[in-house]
């Protein structure tokens, strides 16, 4: 595991391995958002979004206009529900601008993860298991391809029955 962060000039990727640099590029990615946040793994990763500084942040970005869209698509919330993950009750009480989905059947066989920040920054882990990968503040061809896999998938999957907000 490497202990910093190492950039490659030429095309501005980062390359990490480890849990605390996965945390704080998501953090540091999700701070960058102007419009839209898009992620897909296999549940909401812990990782990456149960802890207080990325909620905040997420909330923030979804109250700052009624334009900005969070997105989440992943195979499963249960562990995630059974763990009280802290970004659920957040997506209940935003359920306009933060939106989560589970994949299709035909999508349950994908193993990566990766969030999207807009039309320029990344964050991806070939295994979802893994947080070692590559990301980039700025690189649209990339997030361009990454968010053609996202659409698909997001076309295909259903509003989250288990995190939706209860009105009684």
């Amino acid at each position: 595991m490497t202990d910093s962060l190492s950039t490659s000039d030429d095309n501005q990727t980062i390359h990490f391995d480890g849990r605390e640099q996965t945390t704080n590029l998501a953090l540091q990615l999700v701070q960058q958002a102007r419009r839209e946040i898009c992620f897909f793994g296999s549940n909401l990763d812990a990782v990456l979004f149960d802890h207080s500084d990325i909620v905040d942040c997420i909330s923030e970005f979804a109250r700052r206009s009624d334009r900005t869209e969070v997105r989440f698509v992943v195979h499963s919330t249960l562990k995630n529900l059974q763990n009280s993950h802290v970004l659920l009750p957040l997506a209940q009480r935003l359920s306009s601008s933060i939106h989560i989905h589970t994949t299709d059947r035909q999508h349950h066989d994908l193993s990566q993860m990766f969030l999207l920040i807009d039309d320029n920054a990344y964050l991806y882990c070939k295994n979802n298991e893994v947080y070692a990968g590559r990301a980039s503040l700025n690189d649209r061809q990339e997030v361009h391809s990454l968010k053609q896999t996202f659409s698909e998938i997001w076309n295909h999957s259903i509003s989250d029955i288990n995190t939706r907000r209860l009105g009684i």
